[in-house]
């Protein structure tokens, strides 16, 4: 029924039933209402369609690192075929270049820029501000005062929990290798994190000196380094190896493809390079993220607060396994993830 026609009964019955003083305020005030319900009023409040807004990703690698920009990439196109939408993305963005490139897009009128990355925080910064019809996301960076901007950091210590975990049931040495890409403060934090429960759980185990060998190469695609740096640790006995810095990891697995030790693939699914040496992989999974960041964006009345942490309150992280993990790991794992769900593992006090 259109809604002349619904106005129309109501109209006779008002007449019927309202003196006729009373019956024009009546009817105005049931016409904006139907007006709301039927979509034909103004709607303040609407939601924005993402799908026909301009977006793009920058990203500072491209998907051959087997890491941090191959999950974001991936994560890009899940997103793109599951929400039905045309995110782009713009990669290898070299660091001199970033302030240019966000200014181009803005430029062109580009609805939602996103910069993949702590990396592009000060760019975004300091173009945000003469911008402002452009919204802009930076991942793991920390802006929160600007109001069209969104910082989203990655809980990636509860990433590294995770991994400490396999890390602390499987190993048969006591001894971990960890390499890290830049000593940051937030890598720094998120090794800490990985270090102190794997070495915690070799010790439960019976490892009484249990310890963790800690090294950065300062690159995220030094290869050669990565390899020469696992061969020193591994001659000190690590047999399990957890790198976050890239393609750096093939370095790694390259020292140890004729030993006993093993790796813990992290950020995207590193099982496949080599599944008897790749033991467990925990995941990052961008298509939520990605998602996550439209639907904060289509959001017509933002919170005052700026920047938000996701992870397992997101189910952001997942772990795929090979069957060269013990049942007992499996099960452990299982509670761990459904712990940091629940908030019940507290890392940020720790």
């Amino acid at each position: 029924m259109s809604m002349n026609k619904e106005l129309l009964s109501i109209k006779k019955i008002v007449e019927k039933r309202c003196p006729i003083s009373w019956a024009f305020p009546v009817l105005l005030c049931i016409a904006i209402g139907l007006s709301f319900i039927t979509g034909t009023g103004c709607r303040r409040n609407t939601a924005v369609d993402v799908k026909v807004k301009k977006i793009v990703v920058i990203l500072s690698g491209s998907t051959d690192d087997m890491s941090w920009n191959k999950a974001n990439v991936e994560g890009i196109e899940a997103c793109n075929r599951e929400k039905n939408v045309k995110i782009e993305y713009l990669e290898n963005v070299k660091e001199k270049d970033y302030e240019r490139i966000f200014v181009e897009y803005a430029a062109k009128g580009y609805d939602l820029i996103i910069g993949a990355g702590s990396q592009f925080n000060d760019s975004i910064e300091a173009v945000a501000p003469r911008y402002k019809k452009t919204f802009f996301c930076v991942i793991n960076g920390s802006i929160f005062d600007m109001e069209n901007v969104l910082s989203l950091q990655i809980n990636e210590k509860e990433a590294a929990y995770i991994a400490s975990v396999i890390a602390g049931r499987e190993t048969d040495t006591g001894v971990f290798a960890v390499i890290g890409g830049y000593p940051n403060h937030s890598m720094k934090n998120m090794l800490d994190v990985y270090e102190k429960n794997a070495v915690k759980i070799a010790k439960e185990r019976g490892f009484s000196e249990a310890r963790s060998l800690r090294a950065y190469t300062n690159s995220w695609d030094n290869v050669s380094l990565g390899k020469k740096i696992s061969e020193q640790m591994l001659e000190e006995d690590a047999d399990i190896l957890f790198v976050y810095a890239n393609k750096v990891c093939l370095g790694a697995l390259e020292a140890i493809r004729d030993k006993k030790a093993r790796m813990i693939g992290f950020v995207t699914d590193q099982n496949e390079l080599n599944r008897d040496k790749v033991i467990a992989s925990v995941v990052f999974d961008f298509q939520k993220l990605y998602a996550w960041i439209l639907k904060e964006y289509a959001k017509t009345s933002r919170e005052k607060r700026r920047m938000y942490r996701i992870g397992m309150n997101q189910d952001l992280f997942y772990v795929t396994k090979t069957d060269r993990i013990s049942y007992d790991t499996n099960l452990d794992l299982k509670r761990v993830l459904e712990d940091l769900k629940q908030g019940k593992i507290q890392l940020d006090e720790e």
